[in-house]
């Protein structure tokens, strides 16, 4: 008999974004090479031009707003809820010179008024944390509204196909700080679910907790976009941004969209 997903507090990208996150996603957020190849993706993708006023939405402790910064983009703005994350990037910005802005806020209600930037990006799959379709709608009618006519939105999700027929149902990796993290996940027809573990060898355990992501296949993401407004979307399967193959989780492959305004 196939054990049943736990409970899932609906709220629970709240907490789970911090310093701990920081070393169990190392290998994929902490990548300078991943980060380097998901940025020439967005880059060639909405065709960016290096004065356009851009948003980085759920943009953690803005690994691409920084690496685009580097490139010579002067107007990138990092928008995430995770204090941690955002204090993370605020100090890389200062250590490197960086003139990237880190504001705190909900992606489902945003701090700015409407058609202030000409591209929005939420990347490494961002999107579909709602406890709701209505709270992942609510993300997608911010998106729009902040961009100015003819802006762009560069989405990134984790390929459903992939989820459903390749990740393992269980996994662990060592991680930084001499931690282990094993995973269990769960299949539901609409979601990802997975309880997180981590060990510390010294220490015992650090962390147990449970989250999921909305599983969204690209004709349900058309459909979203297109309901808020959003005109000339596509989606492209497939996309393997690692230069290493491994498994690294639900973003080993992904939906990639985009979408004009």
């Amino acid at each position: 008999m196939t054990q049943s997903p736990p409970p899932v507090p609906p709220d629970w990208w709240r907490s789970i974004f911090d310093e701990v996150y920081l070393q169990t996603d190392a290998r994929s957020i902490l990548d300078e090479d991943l980060t380097r190849a998901e940025v020439d993706a967005v880059i060639q993708a909405l065709d960016l031009g290096r004065e356009e006023a851009i948003l980085d939405l759920c943009g953690g402790q803005g690994r691409h707003a920084l690496e685009m910064a580097r490139r010579g983009y002067g107007r990138v703005l990092v928008l995430d809820f995770s204090q941690p994350l955002l204090a993370w990037g605020r100090s890389q910005a200062l250590r490197e010179g960086r003139a990237v802005a880190f504001v705190r806020g909900d992606a489902r209600s945003l701090p700015f008024g409407g058609g202030n930037f000409q591209a929005v990006l939420c990347l490494a799959n961002s999107f579909g944390y709602g406890a709701t379709r209505g709270d992942d709608r609510q993300i997608l009618q911010e998106a729009h509204r902040l961009l100015q006519p003819g802006g762009r939105l560069f989405l990134e999700v984790a390929d459903p196909g992939y989820v459903r027929a390749e990740l393992p149902l269980q996994s662990w990796h060592e991680a930084p700080g001499d931690l282990v993290v094993c995973r269990r996940r769960w299949l539901t027809p609409d979601h990802l679910v997975c309880r997180e573990m981590v060990l510390s060898r010294q220490r015992g355990l650090v962390r147990d907790c449970t989250y999921q992501m909305r599983l969204y296949e690209p004709e349900d993401l058309k459909a979203s976009l297109a309901e808020v407004g959003f005109a000339r979307v596509s989606v492209s399967q497939g996309r393997e941004p690692h230069s290493r193959p491994r498994e690294r989780g639900a973003l080993s492959r992904r939906l990639a969209v985009t979408a004009w305004k």
